[in-house]
């Protein structure tokens, strides 16, 4: 009886400490990491230029769309914790834009702080045609047999069937 206790007692020991490690939060660094030694990115405007900024610091993580004279330079930690969606703790964003000539003309730094919520549009575009049910999608070939040759006999709207 007393074995039988202790070994309850340990199996739901057990149970819990599983139980919490789905609480444990689990952090994770996107985008550019600093050197060590390195507390921002900065640059001498009007002195340095493309080049010298990929020297200094690699490939920008994003262009510009419509240019090629702004890089931004992205880094974000994120948080998540057991089956929640994931947090951004932190984010900075360092922007290099350029003269015509390649020059550095102006360095922004923005925060997380700096970022607005964009909420999307969830309306769906209707598409032409008809739309199958999921027992039409799911049967639909049923009972098509192959042609002679490997073709397939089509129904109506083009289907397979007959």
């Amino acid at each position: 009886m007393i074995l039988s206790r202790f070994s309850l007692l340990i199996a739901l020991a057990l149970f819990s400490s599983s139980l919490l490690q789905g609480c444990i939060s689990v952090r994770s660094t996107h985008g550019y990491a600093l050197e060590r030694g390195t507390e921002e990115l900065t640059a001498n405007i009007g002195l340095d230029t493309k080049e010298s900024i990929i020297a200094k610091y690699g490939e920008p993580s994003i262009t510009s769309t419509f240019t090629t004279n702004s890089w931004y330079y992205l880094a974000s930690v994120d948080q998540t914790r057991a089956f929640l969606k994931p947090k951004t703790n932190d984010r900075k964003v360092v922007a290099f834009h350029f003269d015509e000539e390649g020059k550095v003309k102006e360095v922004e730094d923005f925060t997380l702080d700096d970022g607005e919520n964009i909420r999307q549009v969830s309306r769906v575009t209707p598409t032409r045609g008809r739309e199958l049910s999921f027992w039409e999608q799911l049967l639909g070939s049923v009972g098509s047999l192959p042609l002679p040759g490997g073709q397939q006999q089509t129904g109506p709207g083009g289907r397979p069937g007959g």
